[in-house]
């Protein structure tokens, strides 16, 4: 079984001298790749001079995260692909050689994520995937380690489990099964696509296997390509969960959670302008607004005969860590 590290890069040329050396030698039984996306500083003249052996995927637009990686597959021969961000690290070799038997152990194993930890504070895990993710009945993300804005110790959920899905900022992907489902939606542009992507593989076969594998590690910075918290990243966030949620909801389930996420939203909106973060409220009619406008081709998007698969673990992560106080993980499974 032949493996593949995936970097897409966007004007990550500072990102991409701090931690491309640690990959290379971390890594050396992959074949590393960077998908350039289109940058406009030094990223590719600094990967051509100092290594060669980085094979690099030019493109020819900033197609973001969904269209850049599935562009790049089509260049793509191994069989298992570690999607990275330019941000993201492995510290050690271990990980990696960890990956390779888990998924050499069980052919349904079709997508994973290592843990993924703070960069700057490695006792903690990281925003944007911690030790695997999840959703609540109202498609609300959170992870194994990160409950809304609380983000716990990583001391805690080192074992491998099945999860919902899996972290896009090491998201790590058999490329038959990246095939099968006709990779990412490229509607998304960036954010919520992986979680779409586990999502369709578990309506098309609950059979196929999500997993967070508990003794690998990747390093994250968090924030290293779009700011928490940002406009941009909240309005993509609310626009694509959206999204997501027409495509994927089941049958029996789609009114119901449709309208109690917009009640859910509303709730936010007010709360936001309250609070003077006009910037969010702007954000999430923004993408309601899409929405409006897109409903159709969203619903059009539906494969037929979804079934009731259970996608959620709980009712509402928000009446769970607002008004029951539980903010880890643990107290909420």
């Amino acid at each position: 079984m032949t493996y593949a590290v995936a970097i897409l890069n966007y004007n990550g040329s500072i990102l991409l001298r701090k931690f491309i050396s640690k990959v290379v030698k971390n890594c050396s039984d992959a074949v590393i790749y960077l998908i350039d996306n289109n940058s406009t500083d030094s990223s590719v003249e600094f990967i051509n001079k100092n290594y060669p052996d980085i094979i690099i995927i030019k493109l020819n637009n900033n197609y973001g995260y969904a269209k850049g990686y599935n562009e790049a597959v089509k260049y793509i021969d191994e069989d298992v692909i570690i999607f990275l961000n330019n941000d993201a690290v492995f510290l050690d070799s271990d990980s990696f050689s960890t990956i390779k038997k888990t998924f050499e152990s069980n052919e349904m194993i079709s997508i994973a994520q290592p843990r993924i930890l703070d960069y700057n504070n490695q006792d903690k895990y990281e925003y944007a995937g911690a030790s695997g993710g999840y959703l609540d009945f109202l498609g609300y993300p959170f992870c194994r380690g990160r409950i809304l804005g609380n983000i716990e110790k990583s001391d805690k959920y080192n074992t491998t489990r099945e999860i919902f899905w899996a972290s896009g900022s090491c998201f790590i992907i058999r490329k038959s099964i990246f095939k099968l489902l006709n990779g990412f939606d490229e509607d998304f542009f960036c954010h919520m696509e992986e979680i779409d992507l586990c999502w369709r593989l578990k309506n098309l076969d609950s059979s196929y296997k999500i997993i967070t594998i508990g003794k690998a590690n990747v390093y994250h910075v968090g924030g290293g390509t779009m700011q928490y918290g940002g406009n941009r990243k909240n309005y993509l966030n609310f626009r694509n969960s959206l999204v997501m949620l027409i495509k994927n909801l089941p049958k029996k389930y789609f009114i119901f959670s449709l309208f109690l996420r917009l009640i859910f939203d509303l709730f936010i909106l007010i709360f936001s302008v309250l609070l003077f973060r006009f910037g969010l409220s702007f954000s999430i009619l923004s993408a309601y607004y899409f929405n409006i406008l897109n409903f159709r081709k969203s619903l059009s998007k539906r494969k037929k005969g979804l079934g009731s698969y259970k996608y959620f673990i709980c009712f509402s992560i928000l009446i769970n860590y607002y008004f029951f106080g539980k903010k880890t993980f643990s107290s909420i499974k």
